[in-house]
């Protein structure tokens, strides 16, 4: 059935004009994959003196106080000093948005000082508050180019004396943005703290498809997904707050158009086609807007436009000009791809890894898999045999997170009391919302996951999981990106325990996120995760295998390989804490895999100076004197250590060493010194699970 569209039921018409938008032209010095106008250094289209000295005349003989100039950036055309003079000289309020970069170029400096001078407000993109987001959509080395001038601008007022400072954050590919108030603190938070940067308010504008943005879409097979997406969150109560209403935007020429979208498209006002800005009178200027689908982008949930939501998320108040916030972490995976001066797309991801694997395991978790028994082998299995402390968080957590819970495995370690930690590859948030209860409300969880479906299903149940943990506020963040990226989003030595469920396997360069692990580490922090391993190499066919790279099994590395990586990534002694073979009941895809055997183990990866890569004996003993909540009477450091309480054991050097120089000194006490070396100490390390005889089982870990 054919939807009909909301300007066939309802006629928008101008109401009185409250803003003028000056499009100078399309030259800018970036070229940003999101741009409607498809500004670029080469841009062609640029005001001259006639027509500026004519649109300068009309505007100071109207009773219009709001003067916006766009492009492009403005600061690339000559006449913009003059409009700021005049226009500030009479009163008029005047905004200009500009690329930031511009303002770092020594023809274009003296800007910051005309600004300043004039109190001009200014309007600048930043899509993200981490480098990789914003490069994506700007460029190479726009986010450190921007922050320069961020804090060349605070230094001269910006942002907090009184001179208003506003950033703008569009969606980095096809999804819609969240709400504007919830997250603003925490952006302003990451750009003061790692930055010295401040600023006023962030606007969220959804991406228009139209220019490059709707090629982007086709290219992609996207468009139609995105444009049901955008009508089946269509909102009427935006219809009045839409900035069409009370804005005219001019073009370079003079031309007049309802909005910038319009202008971009070529779609002049209705029966104003012939007339330039200068020849209009605006005493009785009430023309019908022209709409056409691109303006569901204006009115999709709170409403978009160029000055950010249109409503107010508790009570739909218009929150014009912009008072709320906004602050958005998911970016990169997926996305749109990054533009350089000669290019409008190409591959957003910064490591040399596969679009092809990354498209497939997206698409695979997004499109394929929607529920667990949609997968074809155990190697994603059910949580039977998962610990107490884990199950009892269960009943805590949202039906839809764990419908589609995908993981080999329960890699969640005790004793977590106030730590902080990362789940790579969250999917849907389950263990990571597990972890938000264990660590209580003063610990700190980050989730990370590249499959956008799975990221939004994690975010929209936050509030929820906070008021049934009894929490003031979040104690969770989800960050849309590849896990190969992690490290962009959090500090080095800033996380006590990265954990990851059945993910690493999907990832090209693994190697890549073993050093970025050991990086963002605290010294005694730990990597403690599951995944799945091969009795052997895997050959190439198997590899790329799409059905068995989505299954867990095509990324799977030889067990022995991995060590070898982990050791080289700066982890001397892998642990293994369990392991079990994979059942794999489906005869094609047994057929697939030959004879190779899979099983699902998990690993105990401790950053600690002064570990040895082999167990040796320097006569330490060590006593577990409980105090750790899940383990009363028995502690399980890894398959080959089992402590009960107050029996004292030897323990080899590396061991005395994980329980005295980590988070689970306290729990134990440790005697002896590495004064005298007595050889070889036998039965440690990664002895494996007495697990690995076990038939295959259904389930893992």
């Amino acid at each position: 059935m054919a939807r009909t569209a909301f300007w066939e039921t309802e006629i928008l018409r101008k109401e009185r004009i409250e803003t003028v938008q000056i499009n100078m032209g399309n030259r800018c010095n970036q070229t940003c994959t999101h741009c409607h106008i498809g500004a670029s250094p080469r841009g062609d289209k640029n005001m001259d003196a006639g027509t500026a000295g004519k649109i300068l005349d009309k505007l100071l003989s109207l009773d219009i106080d709001d003067v916006e100039f766009t492009g492009g950036t403005p600061e690339m055309n000559p006449h913009l000093t003059l409009f700021i003079e005049k226009l500030a000289g009479q009163g008029k309020k005047v905004a200009v948005r500009t690329s930031l970069t511009v303002l770092d170029l020594p023809e274009y400096g003296a800007f910051m000082d005309l600004y300043r001078k004039h109190r001009v407000r200014l309007i600048a993109s930043l899509p993200g508050a981490f480098e990789d987001q914003t490069d994506a959509q700007r460029g190479k080395g726009v986010f450190r180019a921007s922050m320069e001038v961020l804090r060349k601008l605070n230094n001269i007022g910006y942002g907090k004396d009184g001179l208003t400072l506003d950033l703008v954050y569009n969606a980095a590919g096809d999804y819609l943005p969240p709400e504007q108030r919830s997250l603003e603190q925490e952006y302003k938070q990451l750009l003061k703290d790692r930055h010295n940067v401040s600023f006023n308010n962030l606007l969220t504008i959804v991406n228009t498809p139209i220019k490059r943005f709707r090629q982007y879409l086709i290219s992609r097979g996207r468009l139609t997904e995105y444009m049901n997406e955008l009508m089946d969150n269509f909102n009427p109560d935006t219809l009045e707050r839409v900035m069409c209403r009370r804005l005219i935007s001019v073009d370079y020429q003079g031309h007049v158009f309802d909005c910038d979208f319009n202008l971009a498209l070529g779609i002049r006002i209705k029966n104003y086609e012939d007339k330039k800005f200068w020849d209009i009178d605006f005493s009785d200027f009430t023309p019908e807007i022209t709409c056409d689908e691109h303006c569901y982008a204006c009115t999709v949930n709170r409403g978009s436009s160029c000055r950010g939501a249109l409503m107010n998320e508790e009570n739909g108040f218009d929150v014009h000009p912009v008072r709320e916030q906004f602050f958005h972490t998911t970016t990169s995976g997926g996305s749109v791809p990054s533009s350089e001066e000669n290019t409008e797309y190409h591959r957003q991801e910064s490591v040399p890894v596969s679009n092809g694997v990354k498209d497939n395991v997206r698409h695979y978790y997004s499109d394929v898999v929607q529920s667990a028994a949609d997968l074809k082998t155990t190697a994603c299995c059910t949580p039977d045999s998962m610990p107490e402390h884990v199950r009892a968080v269960l009943p805590y957590i949202a039906d839809e997170i764990t419908e589609r819970y995908y993981g080999c495995g329960s890699p969640i370690p005790v004793a977590l009391k106030g730590l902080t930690v990362l789940d790579l590859g969250c999917g849907t948030g389950r263990d990571s919302y597990i972890m938000s209860k264990l660590v209580g409300e003063k610990g700190f969880v980050y989730g990370i996951d590249m499959t956008e479906k799975q990221i939004r299903v994690a975010e929209k149940y936050l509030e929820l999981q906070t008021k049934r943990f009894g929490y003031e506020q979040p104690n969770c963040r989800f960050i849309f990106d590849t896990i190969e990226n992690f490290g962009d989003h959090v500090p080095p030595g800033s996380l006590d325990i990265v954990i990851s469920n059945c993910v690493i396997n999907l990832v090209e360069d693994k190697e890549r996120v073993l050093r970025q692990v050991f990086a963002a580490l605290k010294p005694g922090g730990e990597f403690y995760f599951s995944d799945i391993y091969a009795d052997r190499r895997v050959p190439e066919p198997v590899r790329k295998d799409p059905v068995l790279y989505g299954e867990c099994l095509g990324g799977a590395l030889y067990e022995k390989d991995f060590e070898g990586m982990a050791k080289r990534a700066g982890f001397a002694d892998p642990r293994v804490v369990s392991k079990r073979s994979i059942g794999i009941s489906n005869e094609e895809i047994r057929e697939r895999i030959g004879n190779i055997r899979f099983s699902s183990v998990t690993y105990r990866l401790w950053k600690i100076e002064g570990l040895e890569d082999s167990c040796e004996d320097y006569g330490h003993s060590a006593v577990y004197r409980g105090g750790v909540p899940e383990a009363p009477f028995r502690f399980e450091l890894d398959a080959a250590h089992v402590f009960e309480k107050n029996r004292p054991e030897r323990v080899c050097g590396n061991t005395a060493l994980m329980l005295s120089q980590t988070r689970l000194m306290p729990y134990f006490e440790v005697a002896g010194s590495f004064d005298e070396h007595f050889g070889a100490f036998k039965g440690c390390g990664t002895a494996p699970s007495p697990a690995d005889a076990a038939a295959p089982q259904g389930s893992c870990c």
